[in-house]
């Protein structure tokens, strides 16, 4: 199945957007401001939001800007407690939801040593999962309730083993949450920063199965998409790489001129971004309960967004119900239990 992503008449959406001042999600926004939509959106820091402003004013001017996108300032997504902020903006100015778009995610390939949220996990786990199943669950009861609904979850297909990339270094592995805990936090067991990335990207899906399943049980018409972006490097060497190209600046360099300029398998950010708003405002993707979509390489520098298999162990509907029941509890170690799903 191909995706058509025919745009239809998005103007005046309000969408809730992670990881919107970089990368994917940066391109993404100008898309949503073209036609109009509200956008709410987290950001950790003052010196953020205003670099962020400042790329958004080579593309409208600040009052266009001001008028359609609503930052809610320091959100750290490596602190569970930080989202309660996000929750508490919308319910003072009492917004309702058409779109959450959970994009915020990190990597840091080649470090040989763990870095860990405030809370003490993990922190590919942390930010990539754990904050945005906390956040989805604190935030769902924003979501109207309608044919035009979506939730969408950026992930990779990295994910799968048996995937060019995936099957390159460490491959993706929960062994059914088996010493996990340990993996993620206390000991690190065995830590790997590339294997740790790829969990993350296999947990996305997981819960986005899962919380298709708990929303289905409530007949709800709200659409659950997962997809997967491609190998997207940014020509500003900044976004979704800025952690990972410290531990090898030549390396990563040498990477992205190979993907890019002669192997030509690599998206532009750009194109990605596009993506991303088209699948939001698509009126085929409405009320489709769960898809999972890849940016599939099919010529040189040419891509095509298609519903795509998932690996076998991000099909385990077991593992889907396990992995939930895990965040639930860990995020019940530091918080209120959520309960909205």
């Amino acid at each position: 199945m191909i995706v058509k992503t025919v745009p239809i008449n998005s103007s005046g959406k309000n969408i809730l957007i992670t990881g919107a001042n970089s990368g994917i999600g940066f391109f993404s926004v100008i898309n949503f401001l073209r036609k109009k939509n509200y956008l709410f959106i987290p950001l950790k820091s003052i010196s953020r939001k205003e670099d962020f402003i400042k790329k958004l004013n080579n593309y409208f001017n600040i009052d266009y800007i001001k008028n359609y996108i609503k930052i809610i300032d320091n959100v750290d997504f490596s602190d569970l407690k930080n989202l309660e902020k996000i929750k508490e903006y919308l319910s003072r100015e009492t917004i309702n939801l058409d779109i959450i778009i959970l994009n915020a995610g990190l990597q840091y390939t080649g470090s040989l040593y763990p870095k860990v949220s405030k809370q003490g996990v993990e922190l590919t786990f942390a930010v990539n999962h754990l904050a945005h199943f906390y956040l989805l669950n604190i935030v769902l009861p924003f979501l109207k309730d309608y044919e035009g609904s979506k939730i969408i979850i950026t992930s990779s297909d990295v994910h799968d083993p048996n995937s060019s990339g995936g099957n390159i270094g460490k491959r993706a592995n929960l062994n059914n949450f088996k010493n996990f805990k340990e993996e993620i936090m206390g000991n690190y067991l065995g830590f790997n920063a590339d294997k740790a990335y790829k969990n993350s990207k296999l947990c996305n899906i997981l819960f986005g199965k899962e919380l298709s399943n708990r929303l289905q049980i409530k007949k709800s018409k709200i659409s659950v998409i997962s997809w997967a972006p491609g190998l997207v490097i940014p020509n500003d060497g900044n976004g979704f790489f800025r952690y990972s190209k410290k531990f090898n600046q030549f390396g990563y360099f040498l990477f992205s001129k190979l993907a890019k300029d002669i192997l030509g398998i690599s998206e532009s950010v750009e194109d990605a971004g596009k993506l991303l708003f088209e699948i939001a405002i698509d009126g085929d993707l409405n009320q489709i309960k769960y898809i999972h979509l890849s940016n599939k390489l099919v010529n040189f520098r040419k891509h095509k967004l298609v519903q795509s298999n998932v690996s076998k162990e991000a099909n385990n509907k077991q593992l889907a119900k396990r992995l939930w029941q895990l965040s639930e509890e860990l995020c019940s170690l530091f918080l209120s239990s959520p309960t909205n799903v």
